[in-house]
């Protein structure tokens, strides 16, 4: 299969080292990162690994940057990085780039070892991330609003993510853009992807904003589905816990 030679240059690091033998299909492809479908190497110890890309510095197009890139600790810093990414400047935009993806990756690995459902991550380049593939050969896992379970299954699905955005809040962790778009349901199991814009509630004055917006977009899902989870008393008793400091 044919690939664009940028792709293949971010992931081309990654053959070099081990970590996979070779790049199999396409998985996705959005505004801000591709996702490929790669063989594991022996470093990966792994049959199938995803690798997503990141778009170039000067085709990407970020999210609403100030509500995300606020509070974190090396933006909260008053200096050139700062002064440069609130003016747009093209160092400021390099900046910006290595914040996404720094952050995804960052994200992803303390929310694996805290034991949340999200992808194992595997290895770090300087435009891609490598994570655990979810899916088999013929393609990835559905996402959430791909499928129709039955009502049983609903119930458990959801409390089942409801139960992870507690545990990524104890991490002081708000996905910010959770969604049945960006939760994947592998082997039955509803496994949450896509981390960028991930933000620390204690830094970011947006944290509430954000993790309600997160709450009713999975608690709307349900309710189409016939499971009914009041998402506005979820989100003010997780709150008040975790300000608090009664989660964990």
């Amino acid at each position: 299969m044919q690939f664009e030679s940028d792709h293949l240059s971010a992931i081309e690091p990654f053959i070099e080292d081990g970590w996979i033998t070779d790049v199999l299909f396409e998985v996705k492809s959005g505004k801000e990162a591709t996702v490929f479908c790669c063989e594991g190497g022996v470093r990966a110890n792994l049959p199938l690994v995803a690798a997503k890309v990141y778009r170039p510095i000067e085709s990407r197009q970020f999210r609403n940057d100030a509500m995300y890139i606020g509070g974190r600790l090396h933006m909260a810093r008053e200096g050139r990085a700062k002064r440069a990414v609130q003016k747009s400047s093209a160092f400021g935009k390099k900046v910006q780039y290595g914040t996404w993806m720094y952050e995804e990756w960052d994200v992803m690995k303390v929310l694996h070892e805290a034991g949340a459902a999200v992808p194992r991550p595997i290895a770090l380049g300087e435009r891609a991330i490598l994570m655990q593939f979810l899916g088999d050969e013929s393609g990835a896992a559905p996402m959430l609003h791909e499928v129709a379970p039955e009502r049983a299954s609903v119930a458990r699905i959801i409390d089942d993510v409801l139960w992870n955005v507690e545990l990524m809040l104890d991490c002081d962790c708000v996905h910010g853009d959770l969604s049945p778009y960006n939760i994947l349901l592998h082997k039955d199991r509803a496994i949450i992807i896509d981390f960028p814009q991930a933000i620390d509630p204690r830094l970011n004055q947006h944290g509430y904003t954000l993790l309600s917006r997160d709450i009713d977009n999975v608690c709307r899902w349900a309710h189409k589905h016939g499971v009914n989870r009041p998402a506005d008393r979820i989100m003010s008793n997780l709150w008040r816990r975790f300000t608090h400091g009664e989660l964990g």
